[in-house]
């Protein structure tokens, strides 16, 4: 059924009130709508938010325990102890290859640089702890007031 200008403006004209409520309600909804899409976006925002935040939490502490795991003074030790090891078994195998005496040399001046290095940048290793000084320092127990304490400086390493 088609209707013309006149009858459908006569038909809003009489079911204006019933139109408005329609569309009020379609207004309503929509805006309902809209503020419940809000609320779940920043509630989903919200949620992965923290769960970023827990994730960047625990892996900066597996980093962290990563990181202190080989850095652990302990564990170099050992690390370190197995590279000396295994350098040595090296040059003790390149010893008893059948292979000229300049390869051999070489092996073992490889070894004794590697203990050296290995040594040098080792604040317990016993070769460097042998070659340093020791040096007692003695306070005198009873300085008068006036005079400024007398430190006397004694090289024991000579006299052992």
């Amino acid at each position: 059924m088609a209707y013309n200008e006149e009858e459908f403006q006569h038909s809003v004209k009489q079911n204006r009130s019933l139109i408005e409520q329609m569309m009020n309600l379609q207004r309503e909804a929509a805006a309902s709508a809209l503020q419940t899409g809000r609320t779940i976006t920043h509630e989903v925002a919200d949620t992965a938010k923290e769960t970023m935040d827990s994730a960047r939490a625990k892996t900066e502490e597996f980093v962290s325990t990563t990181y202190n795991m080989f850095t652990d003074p302990q564990v170099q030790k050992h690390f370190m102890t197995m590279g000396m090891e295994f350098m040595m078994g090296l040059s003790e195998m390149m010893q008893k290859a059948p292979m000229p005496d300049f390869m051999k040399d070489a092996a073992s001046g490889m070894e004794q640089n590697w203990k050296q290095s290995a040594c040098k940048n080792n604040d317990e290793c016993a070769a460097r702890r042998a070659k340093a000084r020791k040096v007692d320092i003695n306070v005198d127990p009873q300085p008068e007031a006036s005079e400024p304490k007398e430190i006397v400086i004694t090289d024991i390493s000579k006299t052992e």
